[in-house]
């Protein structure tokens, strides 16, 4: 890895996304958390998670993952952190797949992990579309079709960031003569069309279209 994020519990104390109610209550406690009072943190954040509100079942996982304020509990972590990201909270959903990759509080599962990281990477988390992006690099690595194209995509959205978007290809063209008829597909269509700033090619469009077409049926299948 690059960066050290998925070897810790995350400690991005605040992501705006929005919370429909206690927005004050919910707002003291985070501010509590910001300047190292955990105690009041808790106080202020635990009744609203039992409610149900995503961002403090976030909050609380964790302070309960990396011991503040209260006793270190990856187990009961990754709880808070599920509750959390069953609703759709994207801290949270990055938080319960980096303690999946590492297998704190959770039997360790690798691909579980990344894809929750992954899914917070839709939602537009920077920390976690950089992750994903690693992480599926170093799938790639291991000769996974899948990873390589999955690769390729995120490369092309930005989420390894400034990468010269040709730079990109190699990833998708790599799954593409694995025999993964997504990948083959993707260039087709990206080569027709022009997008993520590649100049239009015909030729190469018509390449891939027929590498596809050429493929057996069963190949791309996940």
């Amino acid at each position: 890895m690059k960066r050290s994020s998925v070897w810790l519990c995350s400690l991005l104390i605040y992501v705006a996304f929005p919370i429909v109610s206690h927005a004050g209550q919910l707002e003291e406690g985070i501010e509590a958390m910001k300047n190292g009072n955990y105690k009041s943190a808790y106080e202020k954040l635990y009744p609203l998670a039992e409610e149900g509100n995503a961002a403090a079942q976030d909050s609380i996982g964790t302070m309960l993952c990396e011991g503040l304020g209260v006793r270190m509990d990856e187990f009961l972590a990754v709880g808070w952190y599920e509750k959390s990201a069953a609703q759709g909270y994207a801290k949270a959903q990055y938080s319960l797949g980096i303690m999946y990759v590492n297998g704190r509080g959770v039997t360790k599962d690798r691909l579980k992990g990344i894809s929750l990281i992954s899914q917070a990477a839709q939602q537009g988390l920077v920390i976690a579309q950089q992750d994903a992006y690693d992480l599926y690099m170093e799938l790639a690595k291991e000769d996974n079709a899948v990873a390589s194209h999955n690769v390729g995509l995120m490369c092309l959205k930005g989420w390894a960031g400034e990468v010269n978007p040709y730079n990109c290809l190699s990833a998708l063209e790599t799954a593409a003569e694995s025999g993964f008829a997504k990948s083959a597909a993707a260039l087709a269509q990206i080569y027709s069309e022009g997008n993520y700033g590649i100049e239009p090619d015909e030729e190469k469009a018509a390449y891939w279209n027929d590498y596809v077409d050429n493929m057996p049926e069963t190949a791309g299948m996940e």
